[in-house]
């Protein structure tokens, strides 16, 4: 035997595929003519050619393939098996019009092959003709109807292209031949849901739950879908046959919490959630990432009272767990509550200095508690671990601001706001304490700046406006530019006494104490009777105006409040002016 014939045997017998070799095997009976007027020569040729292109496509030469492939079929133009080869490395290298151009031609030249139908339908698929594509698997599972890949198929087909009652027909038959199966009915149920039918959703849950009624899984399947669905009494019932068939379930209280949630009904919501957190199989991370997307929104007071008896019930449940502790000092301190928060998270920030945002809560903790002390020290304590973190420095610098100690709170200050990066807010807050701790330590042009750094970042700052404006008049200095910040953050914050107050007090020095009197008193009114420096200013202006006797009343009143100044005592006994 020619060694060259028996290499092709030995090479259809072991490496052309089934459907290769169903391509050889299964020529229609009418051969073409130009098929039957080969010679023995040609036929030769023509299957030599056509088994090392089979060879080269398994070497994913793809090119040197087509070349063989496209030779054969100068040979016999009608062999199906060298169009469907080509079709199928034309598919591979994405060039989908040509694969669907050999694999209708495959499809012509053998009609009942169905591997050549199959590929036909996909390379149909992949040009949108979604037609072919259909109609193909049609044919096919009509030929095939136990082939259940065919009708798989099928179903995708009908699922792809919208035809959904369809695919529902081809899911049944999928059922006949395996039985009923999660995944089918779950499919199913969208369908139906897809064509306005949901109610034969629920029977195909329904179905799945009588082969396994004991399945807590079928019944959140149907409570979920009568949910989402309009059928709230049925899903209700899904949920307490859960909770007959595994009263310790850790999920179903939950997934009635969200369910009540989204009926609008938040007691009954919050009342699960608190039977699903008292459950200690729940584990505490899916606890706390529940709560965190529960209560991801803006929270109201009730809303926050919640949150916070939530955790509470956490932390009883998961008493030594770091994360359940650190979760109810987060509400404690939503709630506003700062001196229960402050110790857990200092116990906190004991056992695990690198825990940063601990840190940074504790700190706000220190400053609304308006413990300074404190806010210094734990602020120098968390700069030791996080040096590179710029709000520890920012929160020393005010904490020695507040504490007087101005020479630290520069150096804190000056340092921290070099670590602020893309932050425009905090840095405002950096400049702005800057400048009035420079003022404190009598740098007057070192405060300027700062201050003008701040109204860059921000022109409407009030605050540094107000405090610029007050500084610069304190000492008579550029009264105009003084003149002209106070009274844009009067206009920025007009109920604002502090603020009133100083646009009076730039007038005062500017001389013009008619228009002093008028704003000093809309300070007084705006809630400054109380403030020993507005009425102490009040004093002031009415002197001005020779108004002596109402000058010592006010002045008087100023005593006994706070905030005035080291002059008022000395303006009291001698009934003078001193600045």
């Amino acid at each position: 035997m020619n060694p060259r014939y028996l290499i092709l045997i030995i090479f259809f017998a072991f490496i052309i595929n089934a459907p290769a070799e169903a391509q050889k095997n299964n020529k229609r009976k009418h051969k073409k003519d130009q098929q039957a007027q080969l010679t023995d020569k040609q036929k030769y040729e023509q299957s030599d050619l056509f088994a090392q292109g089979l060879i080269q496509k398994q070497l994913k030469n793809y090119n040197d393939a087509l070349n063989l492939f496209s030779k054969a079929l100068l040979i016999d133009s009608d062999d199906a098996a060298s169009h469907f080869e080509v079709s199928k490395i034309m598919l591979a290298l994405g060039r989908n019009d040509e694969a669907l151009e050999a694999a209708a031609l495959a499809v012509k030249d053998d009609e009942n092959n169905i591997w050549y139908k199959a590929n036909f339908a996909k390379a149909s698929r992949l040009n949108d003709n979604y037609d072919d594509y259909v109609r193909t698997y049609e044919e096919l599972v009509e030929a095939e109807p136990y082939d259940i890949n065919f009708v798989y198929e099928l179903a995708f087909a009908y699922q792809f292209t919208g035809d959904y009652r369809n695919a529902i027909i081809a899911y049944d038959k999928i059922e006949e031949l395996m039985g009923i199966s999660e995944i089918i009915i779950s499919n199913k149920t969208d369908f139906y849901a897809k064509i306005g039918e949901p109610e034969n959703g629920i029977k195909e849950i329904e179905k799945l739950i009588n082969t396994n009624p004991f399945e807590p899984r079928y019944y959140a399947l149907l409570a979920e879908y009568c949910s989402k669905h309009g059928y709230e009494d049925a899903a209700v019932n899904a949920y307490e046959k859960i909770v007959e068939i595994n009263p310790n379930d850790p999920y179903v209280h939950i997934s009635l919490a969200d369910f009540y949630s989204k009926k609008g009904d938040k007691e009954k919501a919050f009342e699960e959630l608190k039977i699903g957190m008292s459950n200690p199989d729940l584990d505490i991370n899916t606890k706390i990432n529940l709560l965190a997307s529960y209560y991801s929104t803006k929270l109201d007071d009730n809303q926050k009272q919640q949150a916070l008896e939530l955790s509470e019930i956490i932390t009883d449940i998961h008493i030594d767990d770091p994360l359940a502790s650190s979760f109810y000092a987060s509400m404690l301190y939503e709630n506003a509550d700062y001196i229960s928060a402050e110790p857990i998270f200092r116990e906190i920030v004991n056992a695990d200095n690198g825990n940063y945002m601990a840190w940074e809560q504790l700190l706000f903790c220190d400053l609304y508690l308006e413990d300074f002390e404190k806010l210094t020290l734990d602020a120098e304590d968390c700069i030791d671990y996080f040096p590179n973190y710029p709000l520890p420095y920012f929160f020393a610098g005010l904490g020695n601001f507040q504490i007087r100690d101005f020479v630290k709170a520069k150096a804190f200050l000056e340092s921290g706001k070099d670590f602020v990066v893309n932050n425009n807010a905090l840095l405002e807050q950096f400049y702005s304490t800057l400048g009035d701790t420079y003022n404190e330590l009598g740098n007057y042009v070192a405060s300027y700046s700062a201050y003008d750094k701040v109204l860059k970042i921000n022109p409407d700052n009030s605050i540094v406006l107000n405090n610029y404006a007050y500084y610069l008049s304190l000492r008579s200095y550029e009264l105009d530019k003084a003149k002209e910040m106070s009274a844009k953050s009067v206009k920025l914050d007009p109920y604002n006494s502090s603020n009133i107050d100083t646009y009076a007090w730039v007038l005062y020095k500017m001389e013009d104490f008619d228009m002093a009197l008028k704003w000093i008193k809309k300070a007084y009114n705006n809630g400054g009777e109380n403030s020993g420096a507005i009425l102490e200013h009040y004093g002031d202006i009415l002197f001005k105006l020779g108004k002596i006797s109402e000058a010592n009343e006010y002045w008087l009143r100023a005593k006994q409040t706070t905030g005035y100044s080291d002059y008022l005592d000395k303006k009291i006994k001698t009934k003078e002016i001193y600045e």
